[in-house]
């Protein structure tokens, strides 16, 4: 009797180990602390990546977010860690579990939030500006035009000798803009490819001194409009227009020649879309992740209704588009396709390629 009394009481003794509360503590203890951690993290990466005020409100927001997230897991983890009587090791190892998905969520909430900055870049352009201004009564001329959307785009013409010529409408990369563009051209002189052809370039929104924010549908809006204003131009064959794209530009390119009757289309390291520019640098946007992608540039979707000859130059070697996208929008225009394949240069030298001008040049000749 003694025995059972005793054994008895030593199923009465608390087991060794964190008494039940104080399992929910440590939970607690440990998302606090990594929510403080991402936040910093989190905020410290917008200001070091971007370096521009103007995203202030967004590092706030994804801070805020992060912030939010762990505090709701960590109210959570506190809730069945003194619910459930867990253990401090059983509570440290659900921490390490929530703290991972809290890092997953909140690095594609990061990458959703910033996708933008990473891809549009408004370069400083003040003395390209002076450049072509010093220039202008020449053949030089700043373009500023409001279109029926009443927005108004700015840019540089490079004009052709003759009373009226044929025109080459040109959308640059992620970090070009008008006057920079005119600007190494002439440096370079390479004027001369071009020869007998007027030569425009309008800045997207948000780029140079045009007012806004930039995006896909608006750079496919202002690319319309660019058109529509090239075209009303006395000294410009409204017959006679090439459209040509960089880059970030080929997006636009591509959907104008889809929905105006442009005569050439001239596209240098193109891609499908845009989540392949995505995929090139994290590759998991596949499936449902694609719709973290903000700017889709779907020009996969707009090169069957393409009917112009079509120049295409892409390198095997562009470490920012993907050759396969290349090869893949390629493939999808109906007509016949000139693809010039570089081996070696990389995204920010494709023009530099042996022979690229000469082929633009043989191209334009093709249509003038």
């Amino acid at each position: 009797m003694d025995k059972m009394n005793v054994k008895c009481t030593a199923q009465n003794v608390p087991l060794r180990g964190t008494p039940p509360l104080r399992g929910g503590r440590i939970f607690f203890r440990f998302q606090l602390n990594m929510a403080v951690y991402a936040g910093i993290i989190g905020i410290s990466a917008l200001f070091i990546w971007t370096g521009v005020s103007y995203f202030i409100a967004a590092a706030v927001g994804v801070t805020a977010f992060i912030l939010l997230l762990n505090l709701v897991l960590c109210c959570l983890g506190r809730f069945i860690g003194n619910k459930y009587s867990i253990s401090g090791r059983a509570a440290r190892s659900c921490s390490v579990l929530f703290s991972v998905l809290t890092i997953i969520i909140s690095l594609l909430g990061l990458i959703y939030v910033m996708q933008d900055a990473m891809i549009f870049i408004n370069v400083p352009y003040r003395e390209a500006r002076e450049f072509i201004q010093g220039m202008q009564g020449v053949r030089y001329i700043e373009v500023s035009f409001t279109a029926e959307n009443g927005k108004t785009y700015n840019g540089v013409m490079f004009r052709a000798y003759d009373e009226k010529a044929p025109l080459v409408i040109y959308f640059g990369g992620n970090a070009e803009v008008s006057f920079l563009h005119v600007q190494m051209r002439s440096l370079l002189g390479q004027w001369g490819y071009f020869a007998g052809f007027n030569y425009l370039v309008i800045d997207y929104e948000g780029y140079g001194i045009n007012e806004g924010r930039t995006n896909y549908r608006n750079i496919y809006e202002g690319a319309l409009a660019v058109f529509d204003f090239a075209v009303t131009l006395p000294y410009v064959d409204s017959e006679r227009i090439v459209v040509k794209g960089f880059s970030l530009g080929t997006g636009a390119a591509v959907y104008l020649a889809a929905n105006r009757p442009v005569a050439g289309l001239i596209l240098a390291a193109p891609f499908a879309a845009g989540h392949d520019l995505y995929n090139n640098v994290l590759p998991i946007f596949r499936g449902p992740l694609r719709r973290l992608v903000n700017q889709r540039f779907p020009s996969y979707e707009h090169a069957p209704n393409v009917l112009c000859p079509v120049l295409v130059i892409a390198s095997r070697n562009d470490e920012i588009i993907p050759f396969s996208s290349s090869e893949r929008l390629a493939g999808l225009f109906p007509g016949d396709v000139d693809f010039m394949i570089l081996d070696n240069e990389r995204h920010n030298f494709i023009f530099q390629g042996s022979g690229v001008f000469n082929r633009v040049q043989s191209f334009l000749e093709g249509i003038r």
